[in-house]
């Protein structure tokens, strides 16, 4: 028998889930993170789930693999020393950056710039120069400079190298030679050019990206060489995929290559997967809601594709990487509830995590949390076991949400709904970031709700925006490390064009594409993917000439062949930017960048479908408890999910539990098990 199986590592669980490819049926497990040894988690993880699935780590046919070990060496800046070369004059590069304050007015009074991850002692200037825009060579390399300059940075202790020098997109020949040399004098420094990474304009984004690459460089070989090794010693002979930053997947090996695109691993997997069940189901427009332990991240997806980014941003820096168009709120099941000296409630963004975690997880936490709140008013029955394994401790829950009301003047009950009502908030304003900024209107979309504590607040949040259906996946607290199964293997290739509509024919821009393609065939072969299984997408970053917000916009490479190839792309560009700016202008359309994403399509997961039985849930029906609604209580149904089948309803209000996640059904509410095993809620005037 084969099987293939997803792990994700969040802030306060690894998640886990395993597709056997002959019977269909999906294990899942969660298992505490271990942030100080991020393997030790994933091999724990990885080893209950495969016994609790009646196999052995050596069944394994593929794994998939998310990771924050990027996303956390960035905020917490523990990543390597790294040495940059540079081109003369251009040695304070990442010290100037761009023009940005946070905040409100004069919020640069208070503004802690950090310091570039390349220091300026560990920063030296080359000579050599390429010209802009012909990309030809005006002064050569001097080689024995360079030399002497690679000497001094790896005598000085640098762990990594990076090389980014002016022009470098239009021609690389002079950061390739940098490179050969670096090679020659410290050929165990791991180097990035940047005409690799980002083969594009902007000299800043260029260099910091690719800083960036090299600052996670050796901390990313150690972690999946570690892996590697342990999954080796357990008896694992599977192909090890690592998740990238826009949902798609590379190889063990690329990764080590470009770590940079590991930075936002996880919260990518969720989205890919929410998108592939709601399209499967019918609702190819849906909002996302991934609430975990630490955090929340919500995402839109239009015609059955998650929205991207080129701008990927994680804390202060914000760089050039494809990822999925995520945005992320301090609001958790982990997030701490304080009163504030104005009397006010504040929730989060500090977190328990998952040490010690909220109070109820018995481990010692002493703090009020949400999920303290949700213990409280019964939101989280008391059949439920944390990852169907730890008891919750709901004394302690009550005690720590009793100091809010203390403070608050009110009933315990009301101090726990008003921690839910603030964290609700928070994530209704990152919705709207997604949706309502950017020209969407809520109520032509659905809502997938996953993450462990998504389900529980999804409801609420359905409500406020009239996004129905309401869809709650099978599984949804391991929903990323799920989505990790249907994700491709993809990398894009890009090149900077810079010519408007008014100089340049539909054919000229195919032939540029010809050569990303096959540069993105390449790489597809490297990766091991079958040549019937290369597929391509092709995106053009437009402009208005001599503007500087960019759209990209998706082609259809054989229509620019024809007359109207370059007028659909303008026309298509306007009708975007109407729709997010409310404006258009009468100006010539520019073609930035054109980027080719190369796809190697996989089978980690199957959906089937099941026929539509009884409504009659009773079977499933495992008691009844208090449960507060709307400041009363309610005796609430509780239904057990894994008895629940296809064709199932149940009225609100009630609670159906799982080992990952619990689901609130509010009054005047229904849930339906559909023919996908996912929960259906709809308003109930509306069945």
């Amino acid at each position: 028998m084969a099987h293939n199986l997803g792990v994700d590592v969040g802030g306060t669980f690894t998640d886990v889930i395993v597709f056997d490819e002959d019977t269909h049926e999906l294990t899942i497990d969660k298992v505490l993170s271990t942030p100080s040894n991020p393997s030790e988690g994933v091999i724990n993880g990885i080893g209950e789930a495969v016994d609790k699935a009646g196999m052995t780590v050596s069944d394994l046919n593929l794994l998939f693999h998310g990771t924050t070990v990027v996303t956390n060496m960035l905020l917490e800046e523990t990543g390597a020393r790294v040495g940059l070369i540079t081109s003369e004059g251009h040695e304070d590069i990442l010290h100037l950056a761009r023009a940005w304050t946070p905040g409100p007015l004069y919020g640069w009074m208070d503004m802690e710039k950090p310091a570039p991850l390349a220091d300026l002692v560990d920063t030296r200037s080359v000579g050599g120069r390429i010209d802009s825009p012909e990309g030809s060579e005006q002064e050569p390399i001097d080689e024995d400079e360079v030399r002497a300059a690679v000497r001094e940075l790896a005598d000085s202790g640098v762990e990594s190298l990076t090389v980014a020098l002016l022009n470098s997109y239009l021609n690389p020949t002079h950061e390739r030679q940098v490179r050969d040399v670096i090679r020659d004098e410290c050929p165990e420094l791991p180097v990035s050019i940047s005409a690799e990474i980002v083969p594009e304009y902007g000299e800043y984004e260029r260099a910091l990206t690719t800083v960036i690459n090299d600052y996670a460089r050796p901390q990313v070989i150690n972690y999946l060489d570690d892996l590697d090794a342990s999954l080796e010693d357990a008896g694992s002979t599977a192909k090890m995929n690592v998740v990238r930053s826009d949902g798609g997947l590379m190889s063990s090996g690329a990764a080590k290559h470009r770590p940079v695109e590991l930075a936002l691993s996880g919260p990518s997997g969720g989205v890919v997967g929410a998108a592939t069940i709601a399209e499967k189901k019918g609702v190819p427009d849906v909002l996302t809601l991934d609430m975990g332990g630490t955090s929340t991240d919500v995402s839109l997806v239009e015609d059955g594709k998650p929205g991207t980014t080129r701008q990927t941003k994680v804390g202060y820096r914000e760089f050039k990487s494809r990822a999925v168009d995520v945005n992320t709120v301090g609001a958790g099941g982990g997030s701490i509830a304080r009163v504030q000296l104005s009397g006010s409630l504040q929730v989060g963004p500090e977190s328990a995590g998952a040490d010690p975690g909220p109070a109820c997880y018995g481990q010692g936490g002493d703090e009020p949390t949400v999920t303290d709140a949700n213990v409280v008013l019964g939101r989280i029955p008391s059949n439920v076991q944390l990852g169907g394994q730890m008891d919750l401790d709901r004394d302690a829950a009550r005690d720590v949400i009793q100091t809010v009301a203390d403070e608050r003047g009110s009933t315990v009950e009301e101090a726990a709904q008003a921690i839910l009502d603030i964290v609700n908030e928070n994530m209704y304003s990152a919705l709207r970031v997604v949706s309502v900024e950017r020209g969407y209107d809520p109520r032509d979309f659905g809502l997938v709700a996953f993450g462990g504590a998504g389900p529980m607040h999804a409801n609420a949040l359905a409500d406020v925006m009239d996004a129905y259906p309401l869809i709650v996946p099978p599984g949804p607290g391991v929903m990323s490390a799920f989505g990790f199964l249907t994700s491709d293997v993809q990398n894009e290739f890009s090149e900077t064009y810079l010519k408007t509509d008014q100089d340049v024919e539909g054919e000229a821009v195919y032939d540029a594409y010809q050569g990303l393609n096959d540069e993105a065939t390449d790489w597809l072969a490297s990766e091991g993917v079958a040549e019937e299984n290369h597929a391509f997408e092709y995106y053009a970053d437009c402009r208005y000439y001599r503007q500087d917000v960019q759209m990209s916009i998706p082609i259809d490479a054989s229509n620019l062949r024809t007359e109207d190839g370059i007028a659909a792309i303008k026309d298509d560009f306007e009708a975007r930017h109407e729709q997010r700016f409310g404006f258009s202008l009468d100006a010539p359309l520019e073609i930035a960048n054109l980027r080719v994403i190369g796809k190697g399509t996989m089978q980690g997961v199957t959906l089937e479908a099941s026929e539509l039985g009884d409504e009659d849930a009773s079977d499933a029906r495992v008691g009844t408890q208090d449960v507060f609604f709307d400041d009363a209580s309610h005796d609430t149904p509780i239904y057990d999910r894994e008895r629940m089948r296809p064709g199932n309803v149940i009225d609100g209000p009630t609670i159906v539990t799982d080992d990952d996640s619990t689901v609130v059904v509010q009054p005047d509410h229904t849930a339906t098990v559909d023919r996908y095993a996912n929960l259906e809620i709809t308003r109930s005037d509306s069945k």
